[in-house]
């Protein structure tokens, strides 16, 4: 039979350690590389990424053979030539989609164009303008193999690029659109 002092030394020596264990974990949780990561602040990465989303005041849409004009005034986005303010359904569609161009990294970049990029003409082509004067144009083509993403064509600071990047990128501007179809 063991001897009551040696016991209470055993549950008091397993009691430590695992303190130590859970004083380790928190340790590594908190201090972690990757934990670090998360604690810098932000960068957006997409191809918009030289142009801040609140600054963009002008946007020409085009679909097949249907254009809109809009601007980004004081009351928020109007369409050109009417005035009219765009609906919040739409208007949190356009934001979504300038954010997404903004923040969201392209899958992967193509140094030629091919004729399976569905991009000529493209199914849907958005200009932008900002405060500035800086501009920005995206041209929408086909799905690639898997439908998952969109091969896009980039124009921005006197450079072109082509681009394959997820279609949730893609999506709210086809809601713009067809929102503004009716």
């Amino acid at each position: 039979m063991a001897h009551p002092l040696l016991h209470s030394l055993q549950r008091q020596a397993w009691a430590l350690a695992g303190a130590a264990a859970a004083l380790l974990l928190l340790g590594l949780a908190l201090y972690s590389p990757d934990r670090q990561k998360g604690l810098t602040e932000f960068e957006a990465i997409g191809p918009m990424r030289h142009i801040e989303t609140a600054a963009i005041t002008a946007l020409r849409i085009e679909a097949g053979q249907r254009q809109w004009n809009l601007e980004r005034r004081a009351s928020g986005w109007q369409m050109d030539m009417a005035g009219a303010p765009v609906d919040a359904a739409t208007r949190d569609a356009l934001e979504m989609g300038l954010r997404l161009l903004h923040n969201s990294p392209p899958e992967r970049s193509f140094g030629t164009e091919s004729s399976d990029f569905g991009l000529t003409p493209p199914t849907l082509r958005i200009h932008l303008r900002s405060a500035d004067g800086t501009r920005f144009e995206a041209d929408f083509g086909g799905a690639n193999a898997t439908g998952l993403a969109r091969y896009v064509r980039i124009r921005a600071q006197g450079r072109s690029a082509l681009h394959l990047m997820s279609d949730y990128v893609v999506e709210p501007w086809e809601q713009v659109v067809r929102s503004l179809q009716q």
